[in-house]
């Protein structure tokens, strides 16, 4: 049994949904999972560390970078695996794009899997600020978060123990 750290930076849930369904797995296959806010700090001492975080105008959430940065020494000698959520990723012609935002934290932290996951736009779900942001952008309420692909993703991680 391996422990395994999934921790999340969100504003509309979508990578909290995503860190919940790889915990799910790690858990299932008798794992011990912490999931965890980056907003709470949590510690970065795991034999997995998987962290992954929204993208906003192409960057990873600051949370989710300055946390990241602070446990740079720590994740060296770890398992770490990055991810992010963002609606581009819902367009194959824009995955390279879409994994491009991780590319912070996988140069920070060596990486050994880095992906992105189509996301989500719920305009309940997220800041009036964003909302308005979105709407001026014409964005449309939409929903591409594809759980089977996470948890695929997330049995080749476990694989990797």
């Amino acid at each position: 049994m391996a422990t395994v750290l999934v921790a999340y930076a969100t504003r509309g849930g979508t990578a909290h949904d995503i860190a919940e369904a790889v915990a799910d797995v790690a858990r299932d296959a008798g794992h011990d999972v912490t999931v965890a806010d980056l907003r709470d700090k949590p510690h970065a001492r795991a034999d997995l560390v998987v962290v992954g975080s929204g993208v906003n105008a192409g960057s990873w959430y600051p949370e989710a970078v300055a946390w990241l940065a602070r446990h740079t020494d720590t994740l060296r000698g770890t398992k770490v695996a990055l991810f992010n959520a963002c609606l581009n990723a819902a367009d194959p012609a824009k995955r390279e794009d879409s994994l491009a935002y991780n590319k912070v934290g996988v140069d920070r932290v060596g990486a050994v899997s880095s992906e992105a996951f189509a996301g989500r736009y719920v305009p309940h779900r997220v800041g009036w600020f964003r909302r308005v942001f979105l709407k001026t952008m014409q964005q449309q309420p939409q929903d591409h978060l594809d759980l089977d692909r996470v948890r695929a993703w997330a049995q080749g991680l476990l694989a990797q123990l």
